[in-house]
């Protein structure tokens, strides 16, 4: 009975996933997967495993009601496909990600700090 109880105890130690925070969706509700930077994906027996190489912005669009997940995931971060979980799993502490979330990586966003930043000052009156 002993032995048992060791075997199952090393098979709930393999199948465990550490992380600092992250996120699991329901990967049958999933319609598509958009992911602004680069990444890695890797396929695995129950689904496939993404690994960003760079900070991202990743939106999840789901089938019903039109509905999206948004999140900011940083280098490293892991996006896996296990079954019918899609996982985010978060490798930093949650105060990294807070602030990411002001950072835009949209053009618009971009051109109007250059924008703002360039007008000359001079004859200018407020």
């Amino acid at each position: 009975m002993a032995e048992q109880n060791n075997n199952e105890s090393t098979v709930e130690a393999q199948e465990q996933t550490q992380a600092e925070s992250g996120v699991i969706v329901n990967a049958a509700q999933m319609q598509s997967l958009d992911i602004s930077d680069r990444f890695t994906r890797t396929k695995t027996p129950t689904g496939w495993q993404i690994k960003l190489e760079a900070s991202a912005r990743v939106t999840i669009n789901f089938i019903t009601s039109m509905r999206k997940f948004e999140i900011t995931l940083m280098q490293n971060d892991i996006i896996e496909r296990d079954g019918d979980d899609l996982i985010l799993i978060r490798n930093q502490p949650t105060d990294a990600y807070r602030s990411q979330r002001g950072v835009s990586s949209s053009p618009l966003a971009r051109g109007n700090e250059r924008t703002s930043a360039s007008e000359p000052t001079e004859g200018r009156t407020v």
